[in-house]
């Protein structure tokens, strides 16, 4: 049996690429970002001569201003989002609770354009119909730091894989409603409610 080599990349930066932190995409000004992997991993094995190296999404989709694509258009706003909420969650973390919030609006400003592009798939569009009602359902009232923080993993998640299956996505959004955000349409909810006895 011939002996297979195993060779471990340093978990450095690569060089030639933007940090982990970016989010990618066309940012508010129309500059290209830094842009995260489609798939993280801890480290990059070869074994003889095949190797594994993940992709990131932003170049299997190249983002091009001019393209009519729902994907290119999606990834683009998706990136802005994760930016936003990248944001609320350090000024969270500082415990400066307005400017978290402030963040906070500007992405649900993004989920009515997010939603125009749910030709993506029905996960897609499942998992952004969720964020929609679970801001809707709040009332005004602002993420603790755990829903924030599900929020924006959730979102990341749906970039780095936006043709997500159907049972996946549902996962997803149990994962919004075990933070305690309530993702059904108000009015659905009132119309499974238990009737009460006279």
């Amino acid at each position: 049996m011939p002996d297979t080599n195993i060779i471990e990349f340093p978990r450095g930066p690569v060089p030639g690429h933007s940090p982990a932190g970016g989010t990618g995409g066309f940012g508010p000004s129309g500059t290209q970002g830094p842009v995260p992997t489609a798939a993280r991993t801890a480290r990059q094995i070869v074994r003889g001569s095949l190797a594994f190296v993940p992709i990131e999404i932003d170049k299997l989709y190249p983002a091009d201003k001019n393209s009519a694509s729902d994907l290119i258009a999606a990834l683009g706003l998706l990136a802005d989002a994760i930016g936003l909420l990248e944001k609320a969650r350090v000024a969270a973390r500082e415990k400066e609770m307005v400017t978290a919030d402030r963040h906070i609006q500007r992405f649900q400003m993004l989920l009515p354009g997010l939603f125009a592009h749910r030709k993506i798939g029905d996960g897609y569009g499942v998992i952004i119909n969720s964020l929609h009602f679970a801001f809707v359902n709040q009332h005004g009232k602002p993420l603790n730091f755990e829903q924030l923080t599900t929020v924006w993993r959730v979102v990341r998640e749906l970039r780095s894989a936006p043709f997500v299956a159907f049972d996946q996505a549902l996962k997803s959004v149990g994962e919004l409603e075990d933070c305690q955000l309530q993702v059904d349409p108000p009015i659905l909810s009132a119309l499974i409610e238990e009737p009460e006895d006279e």
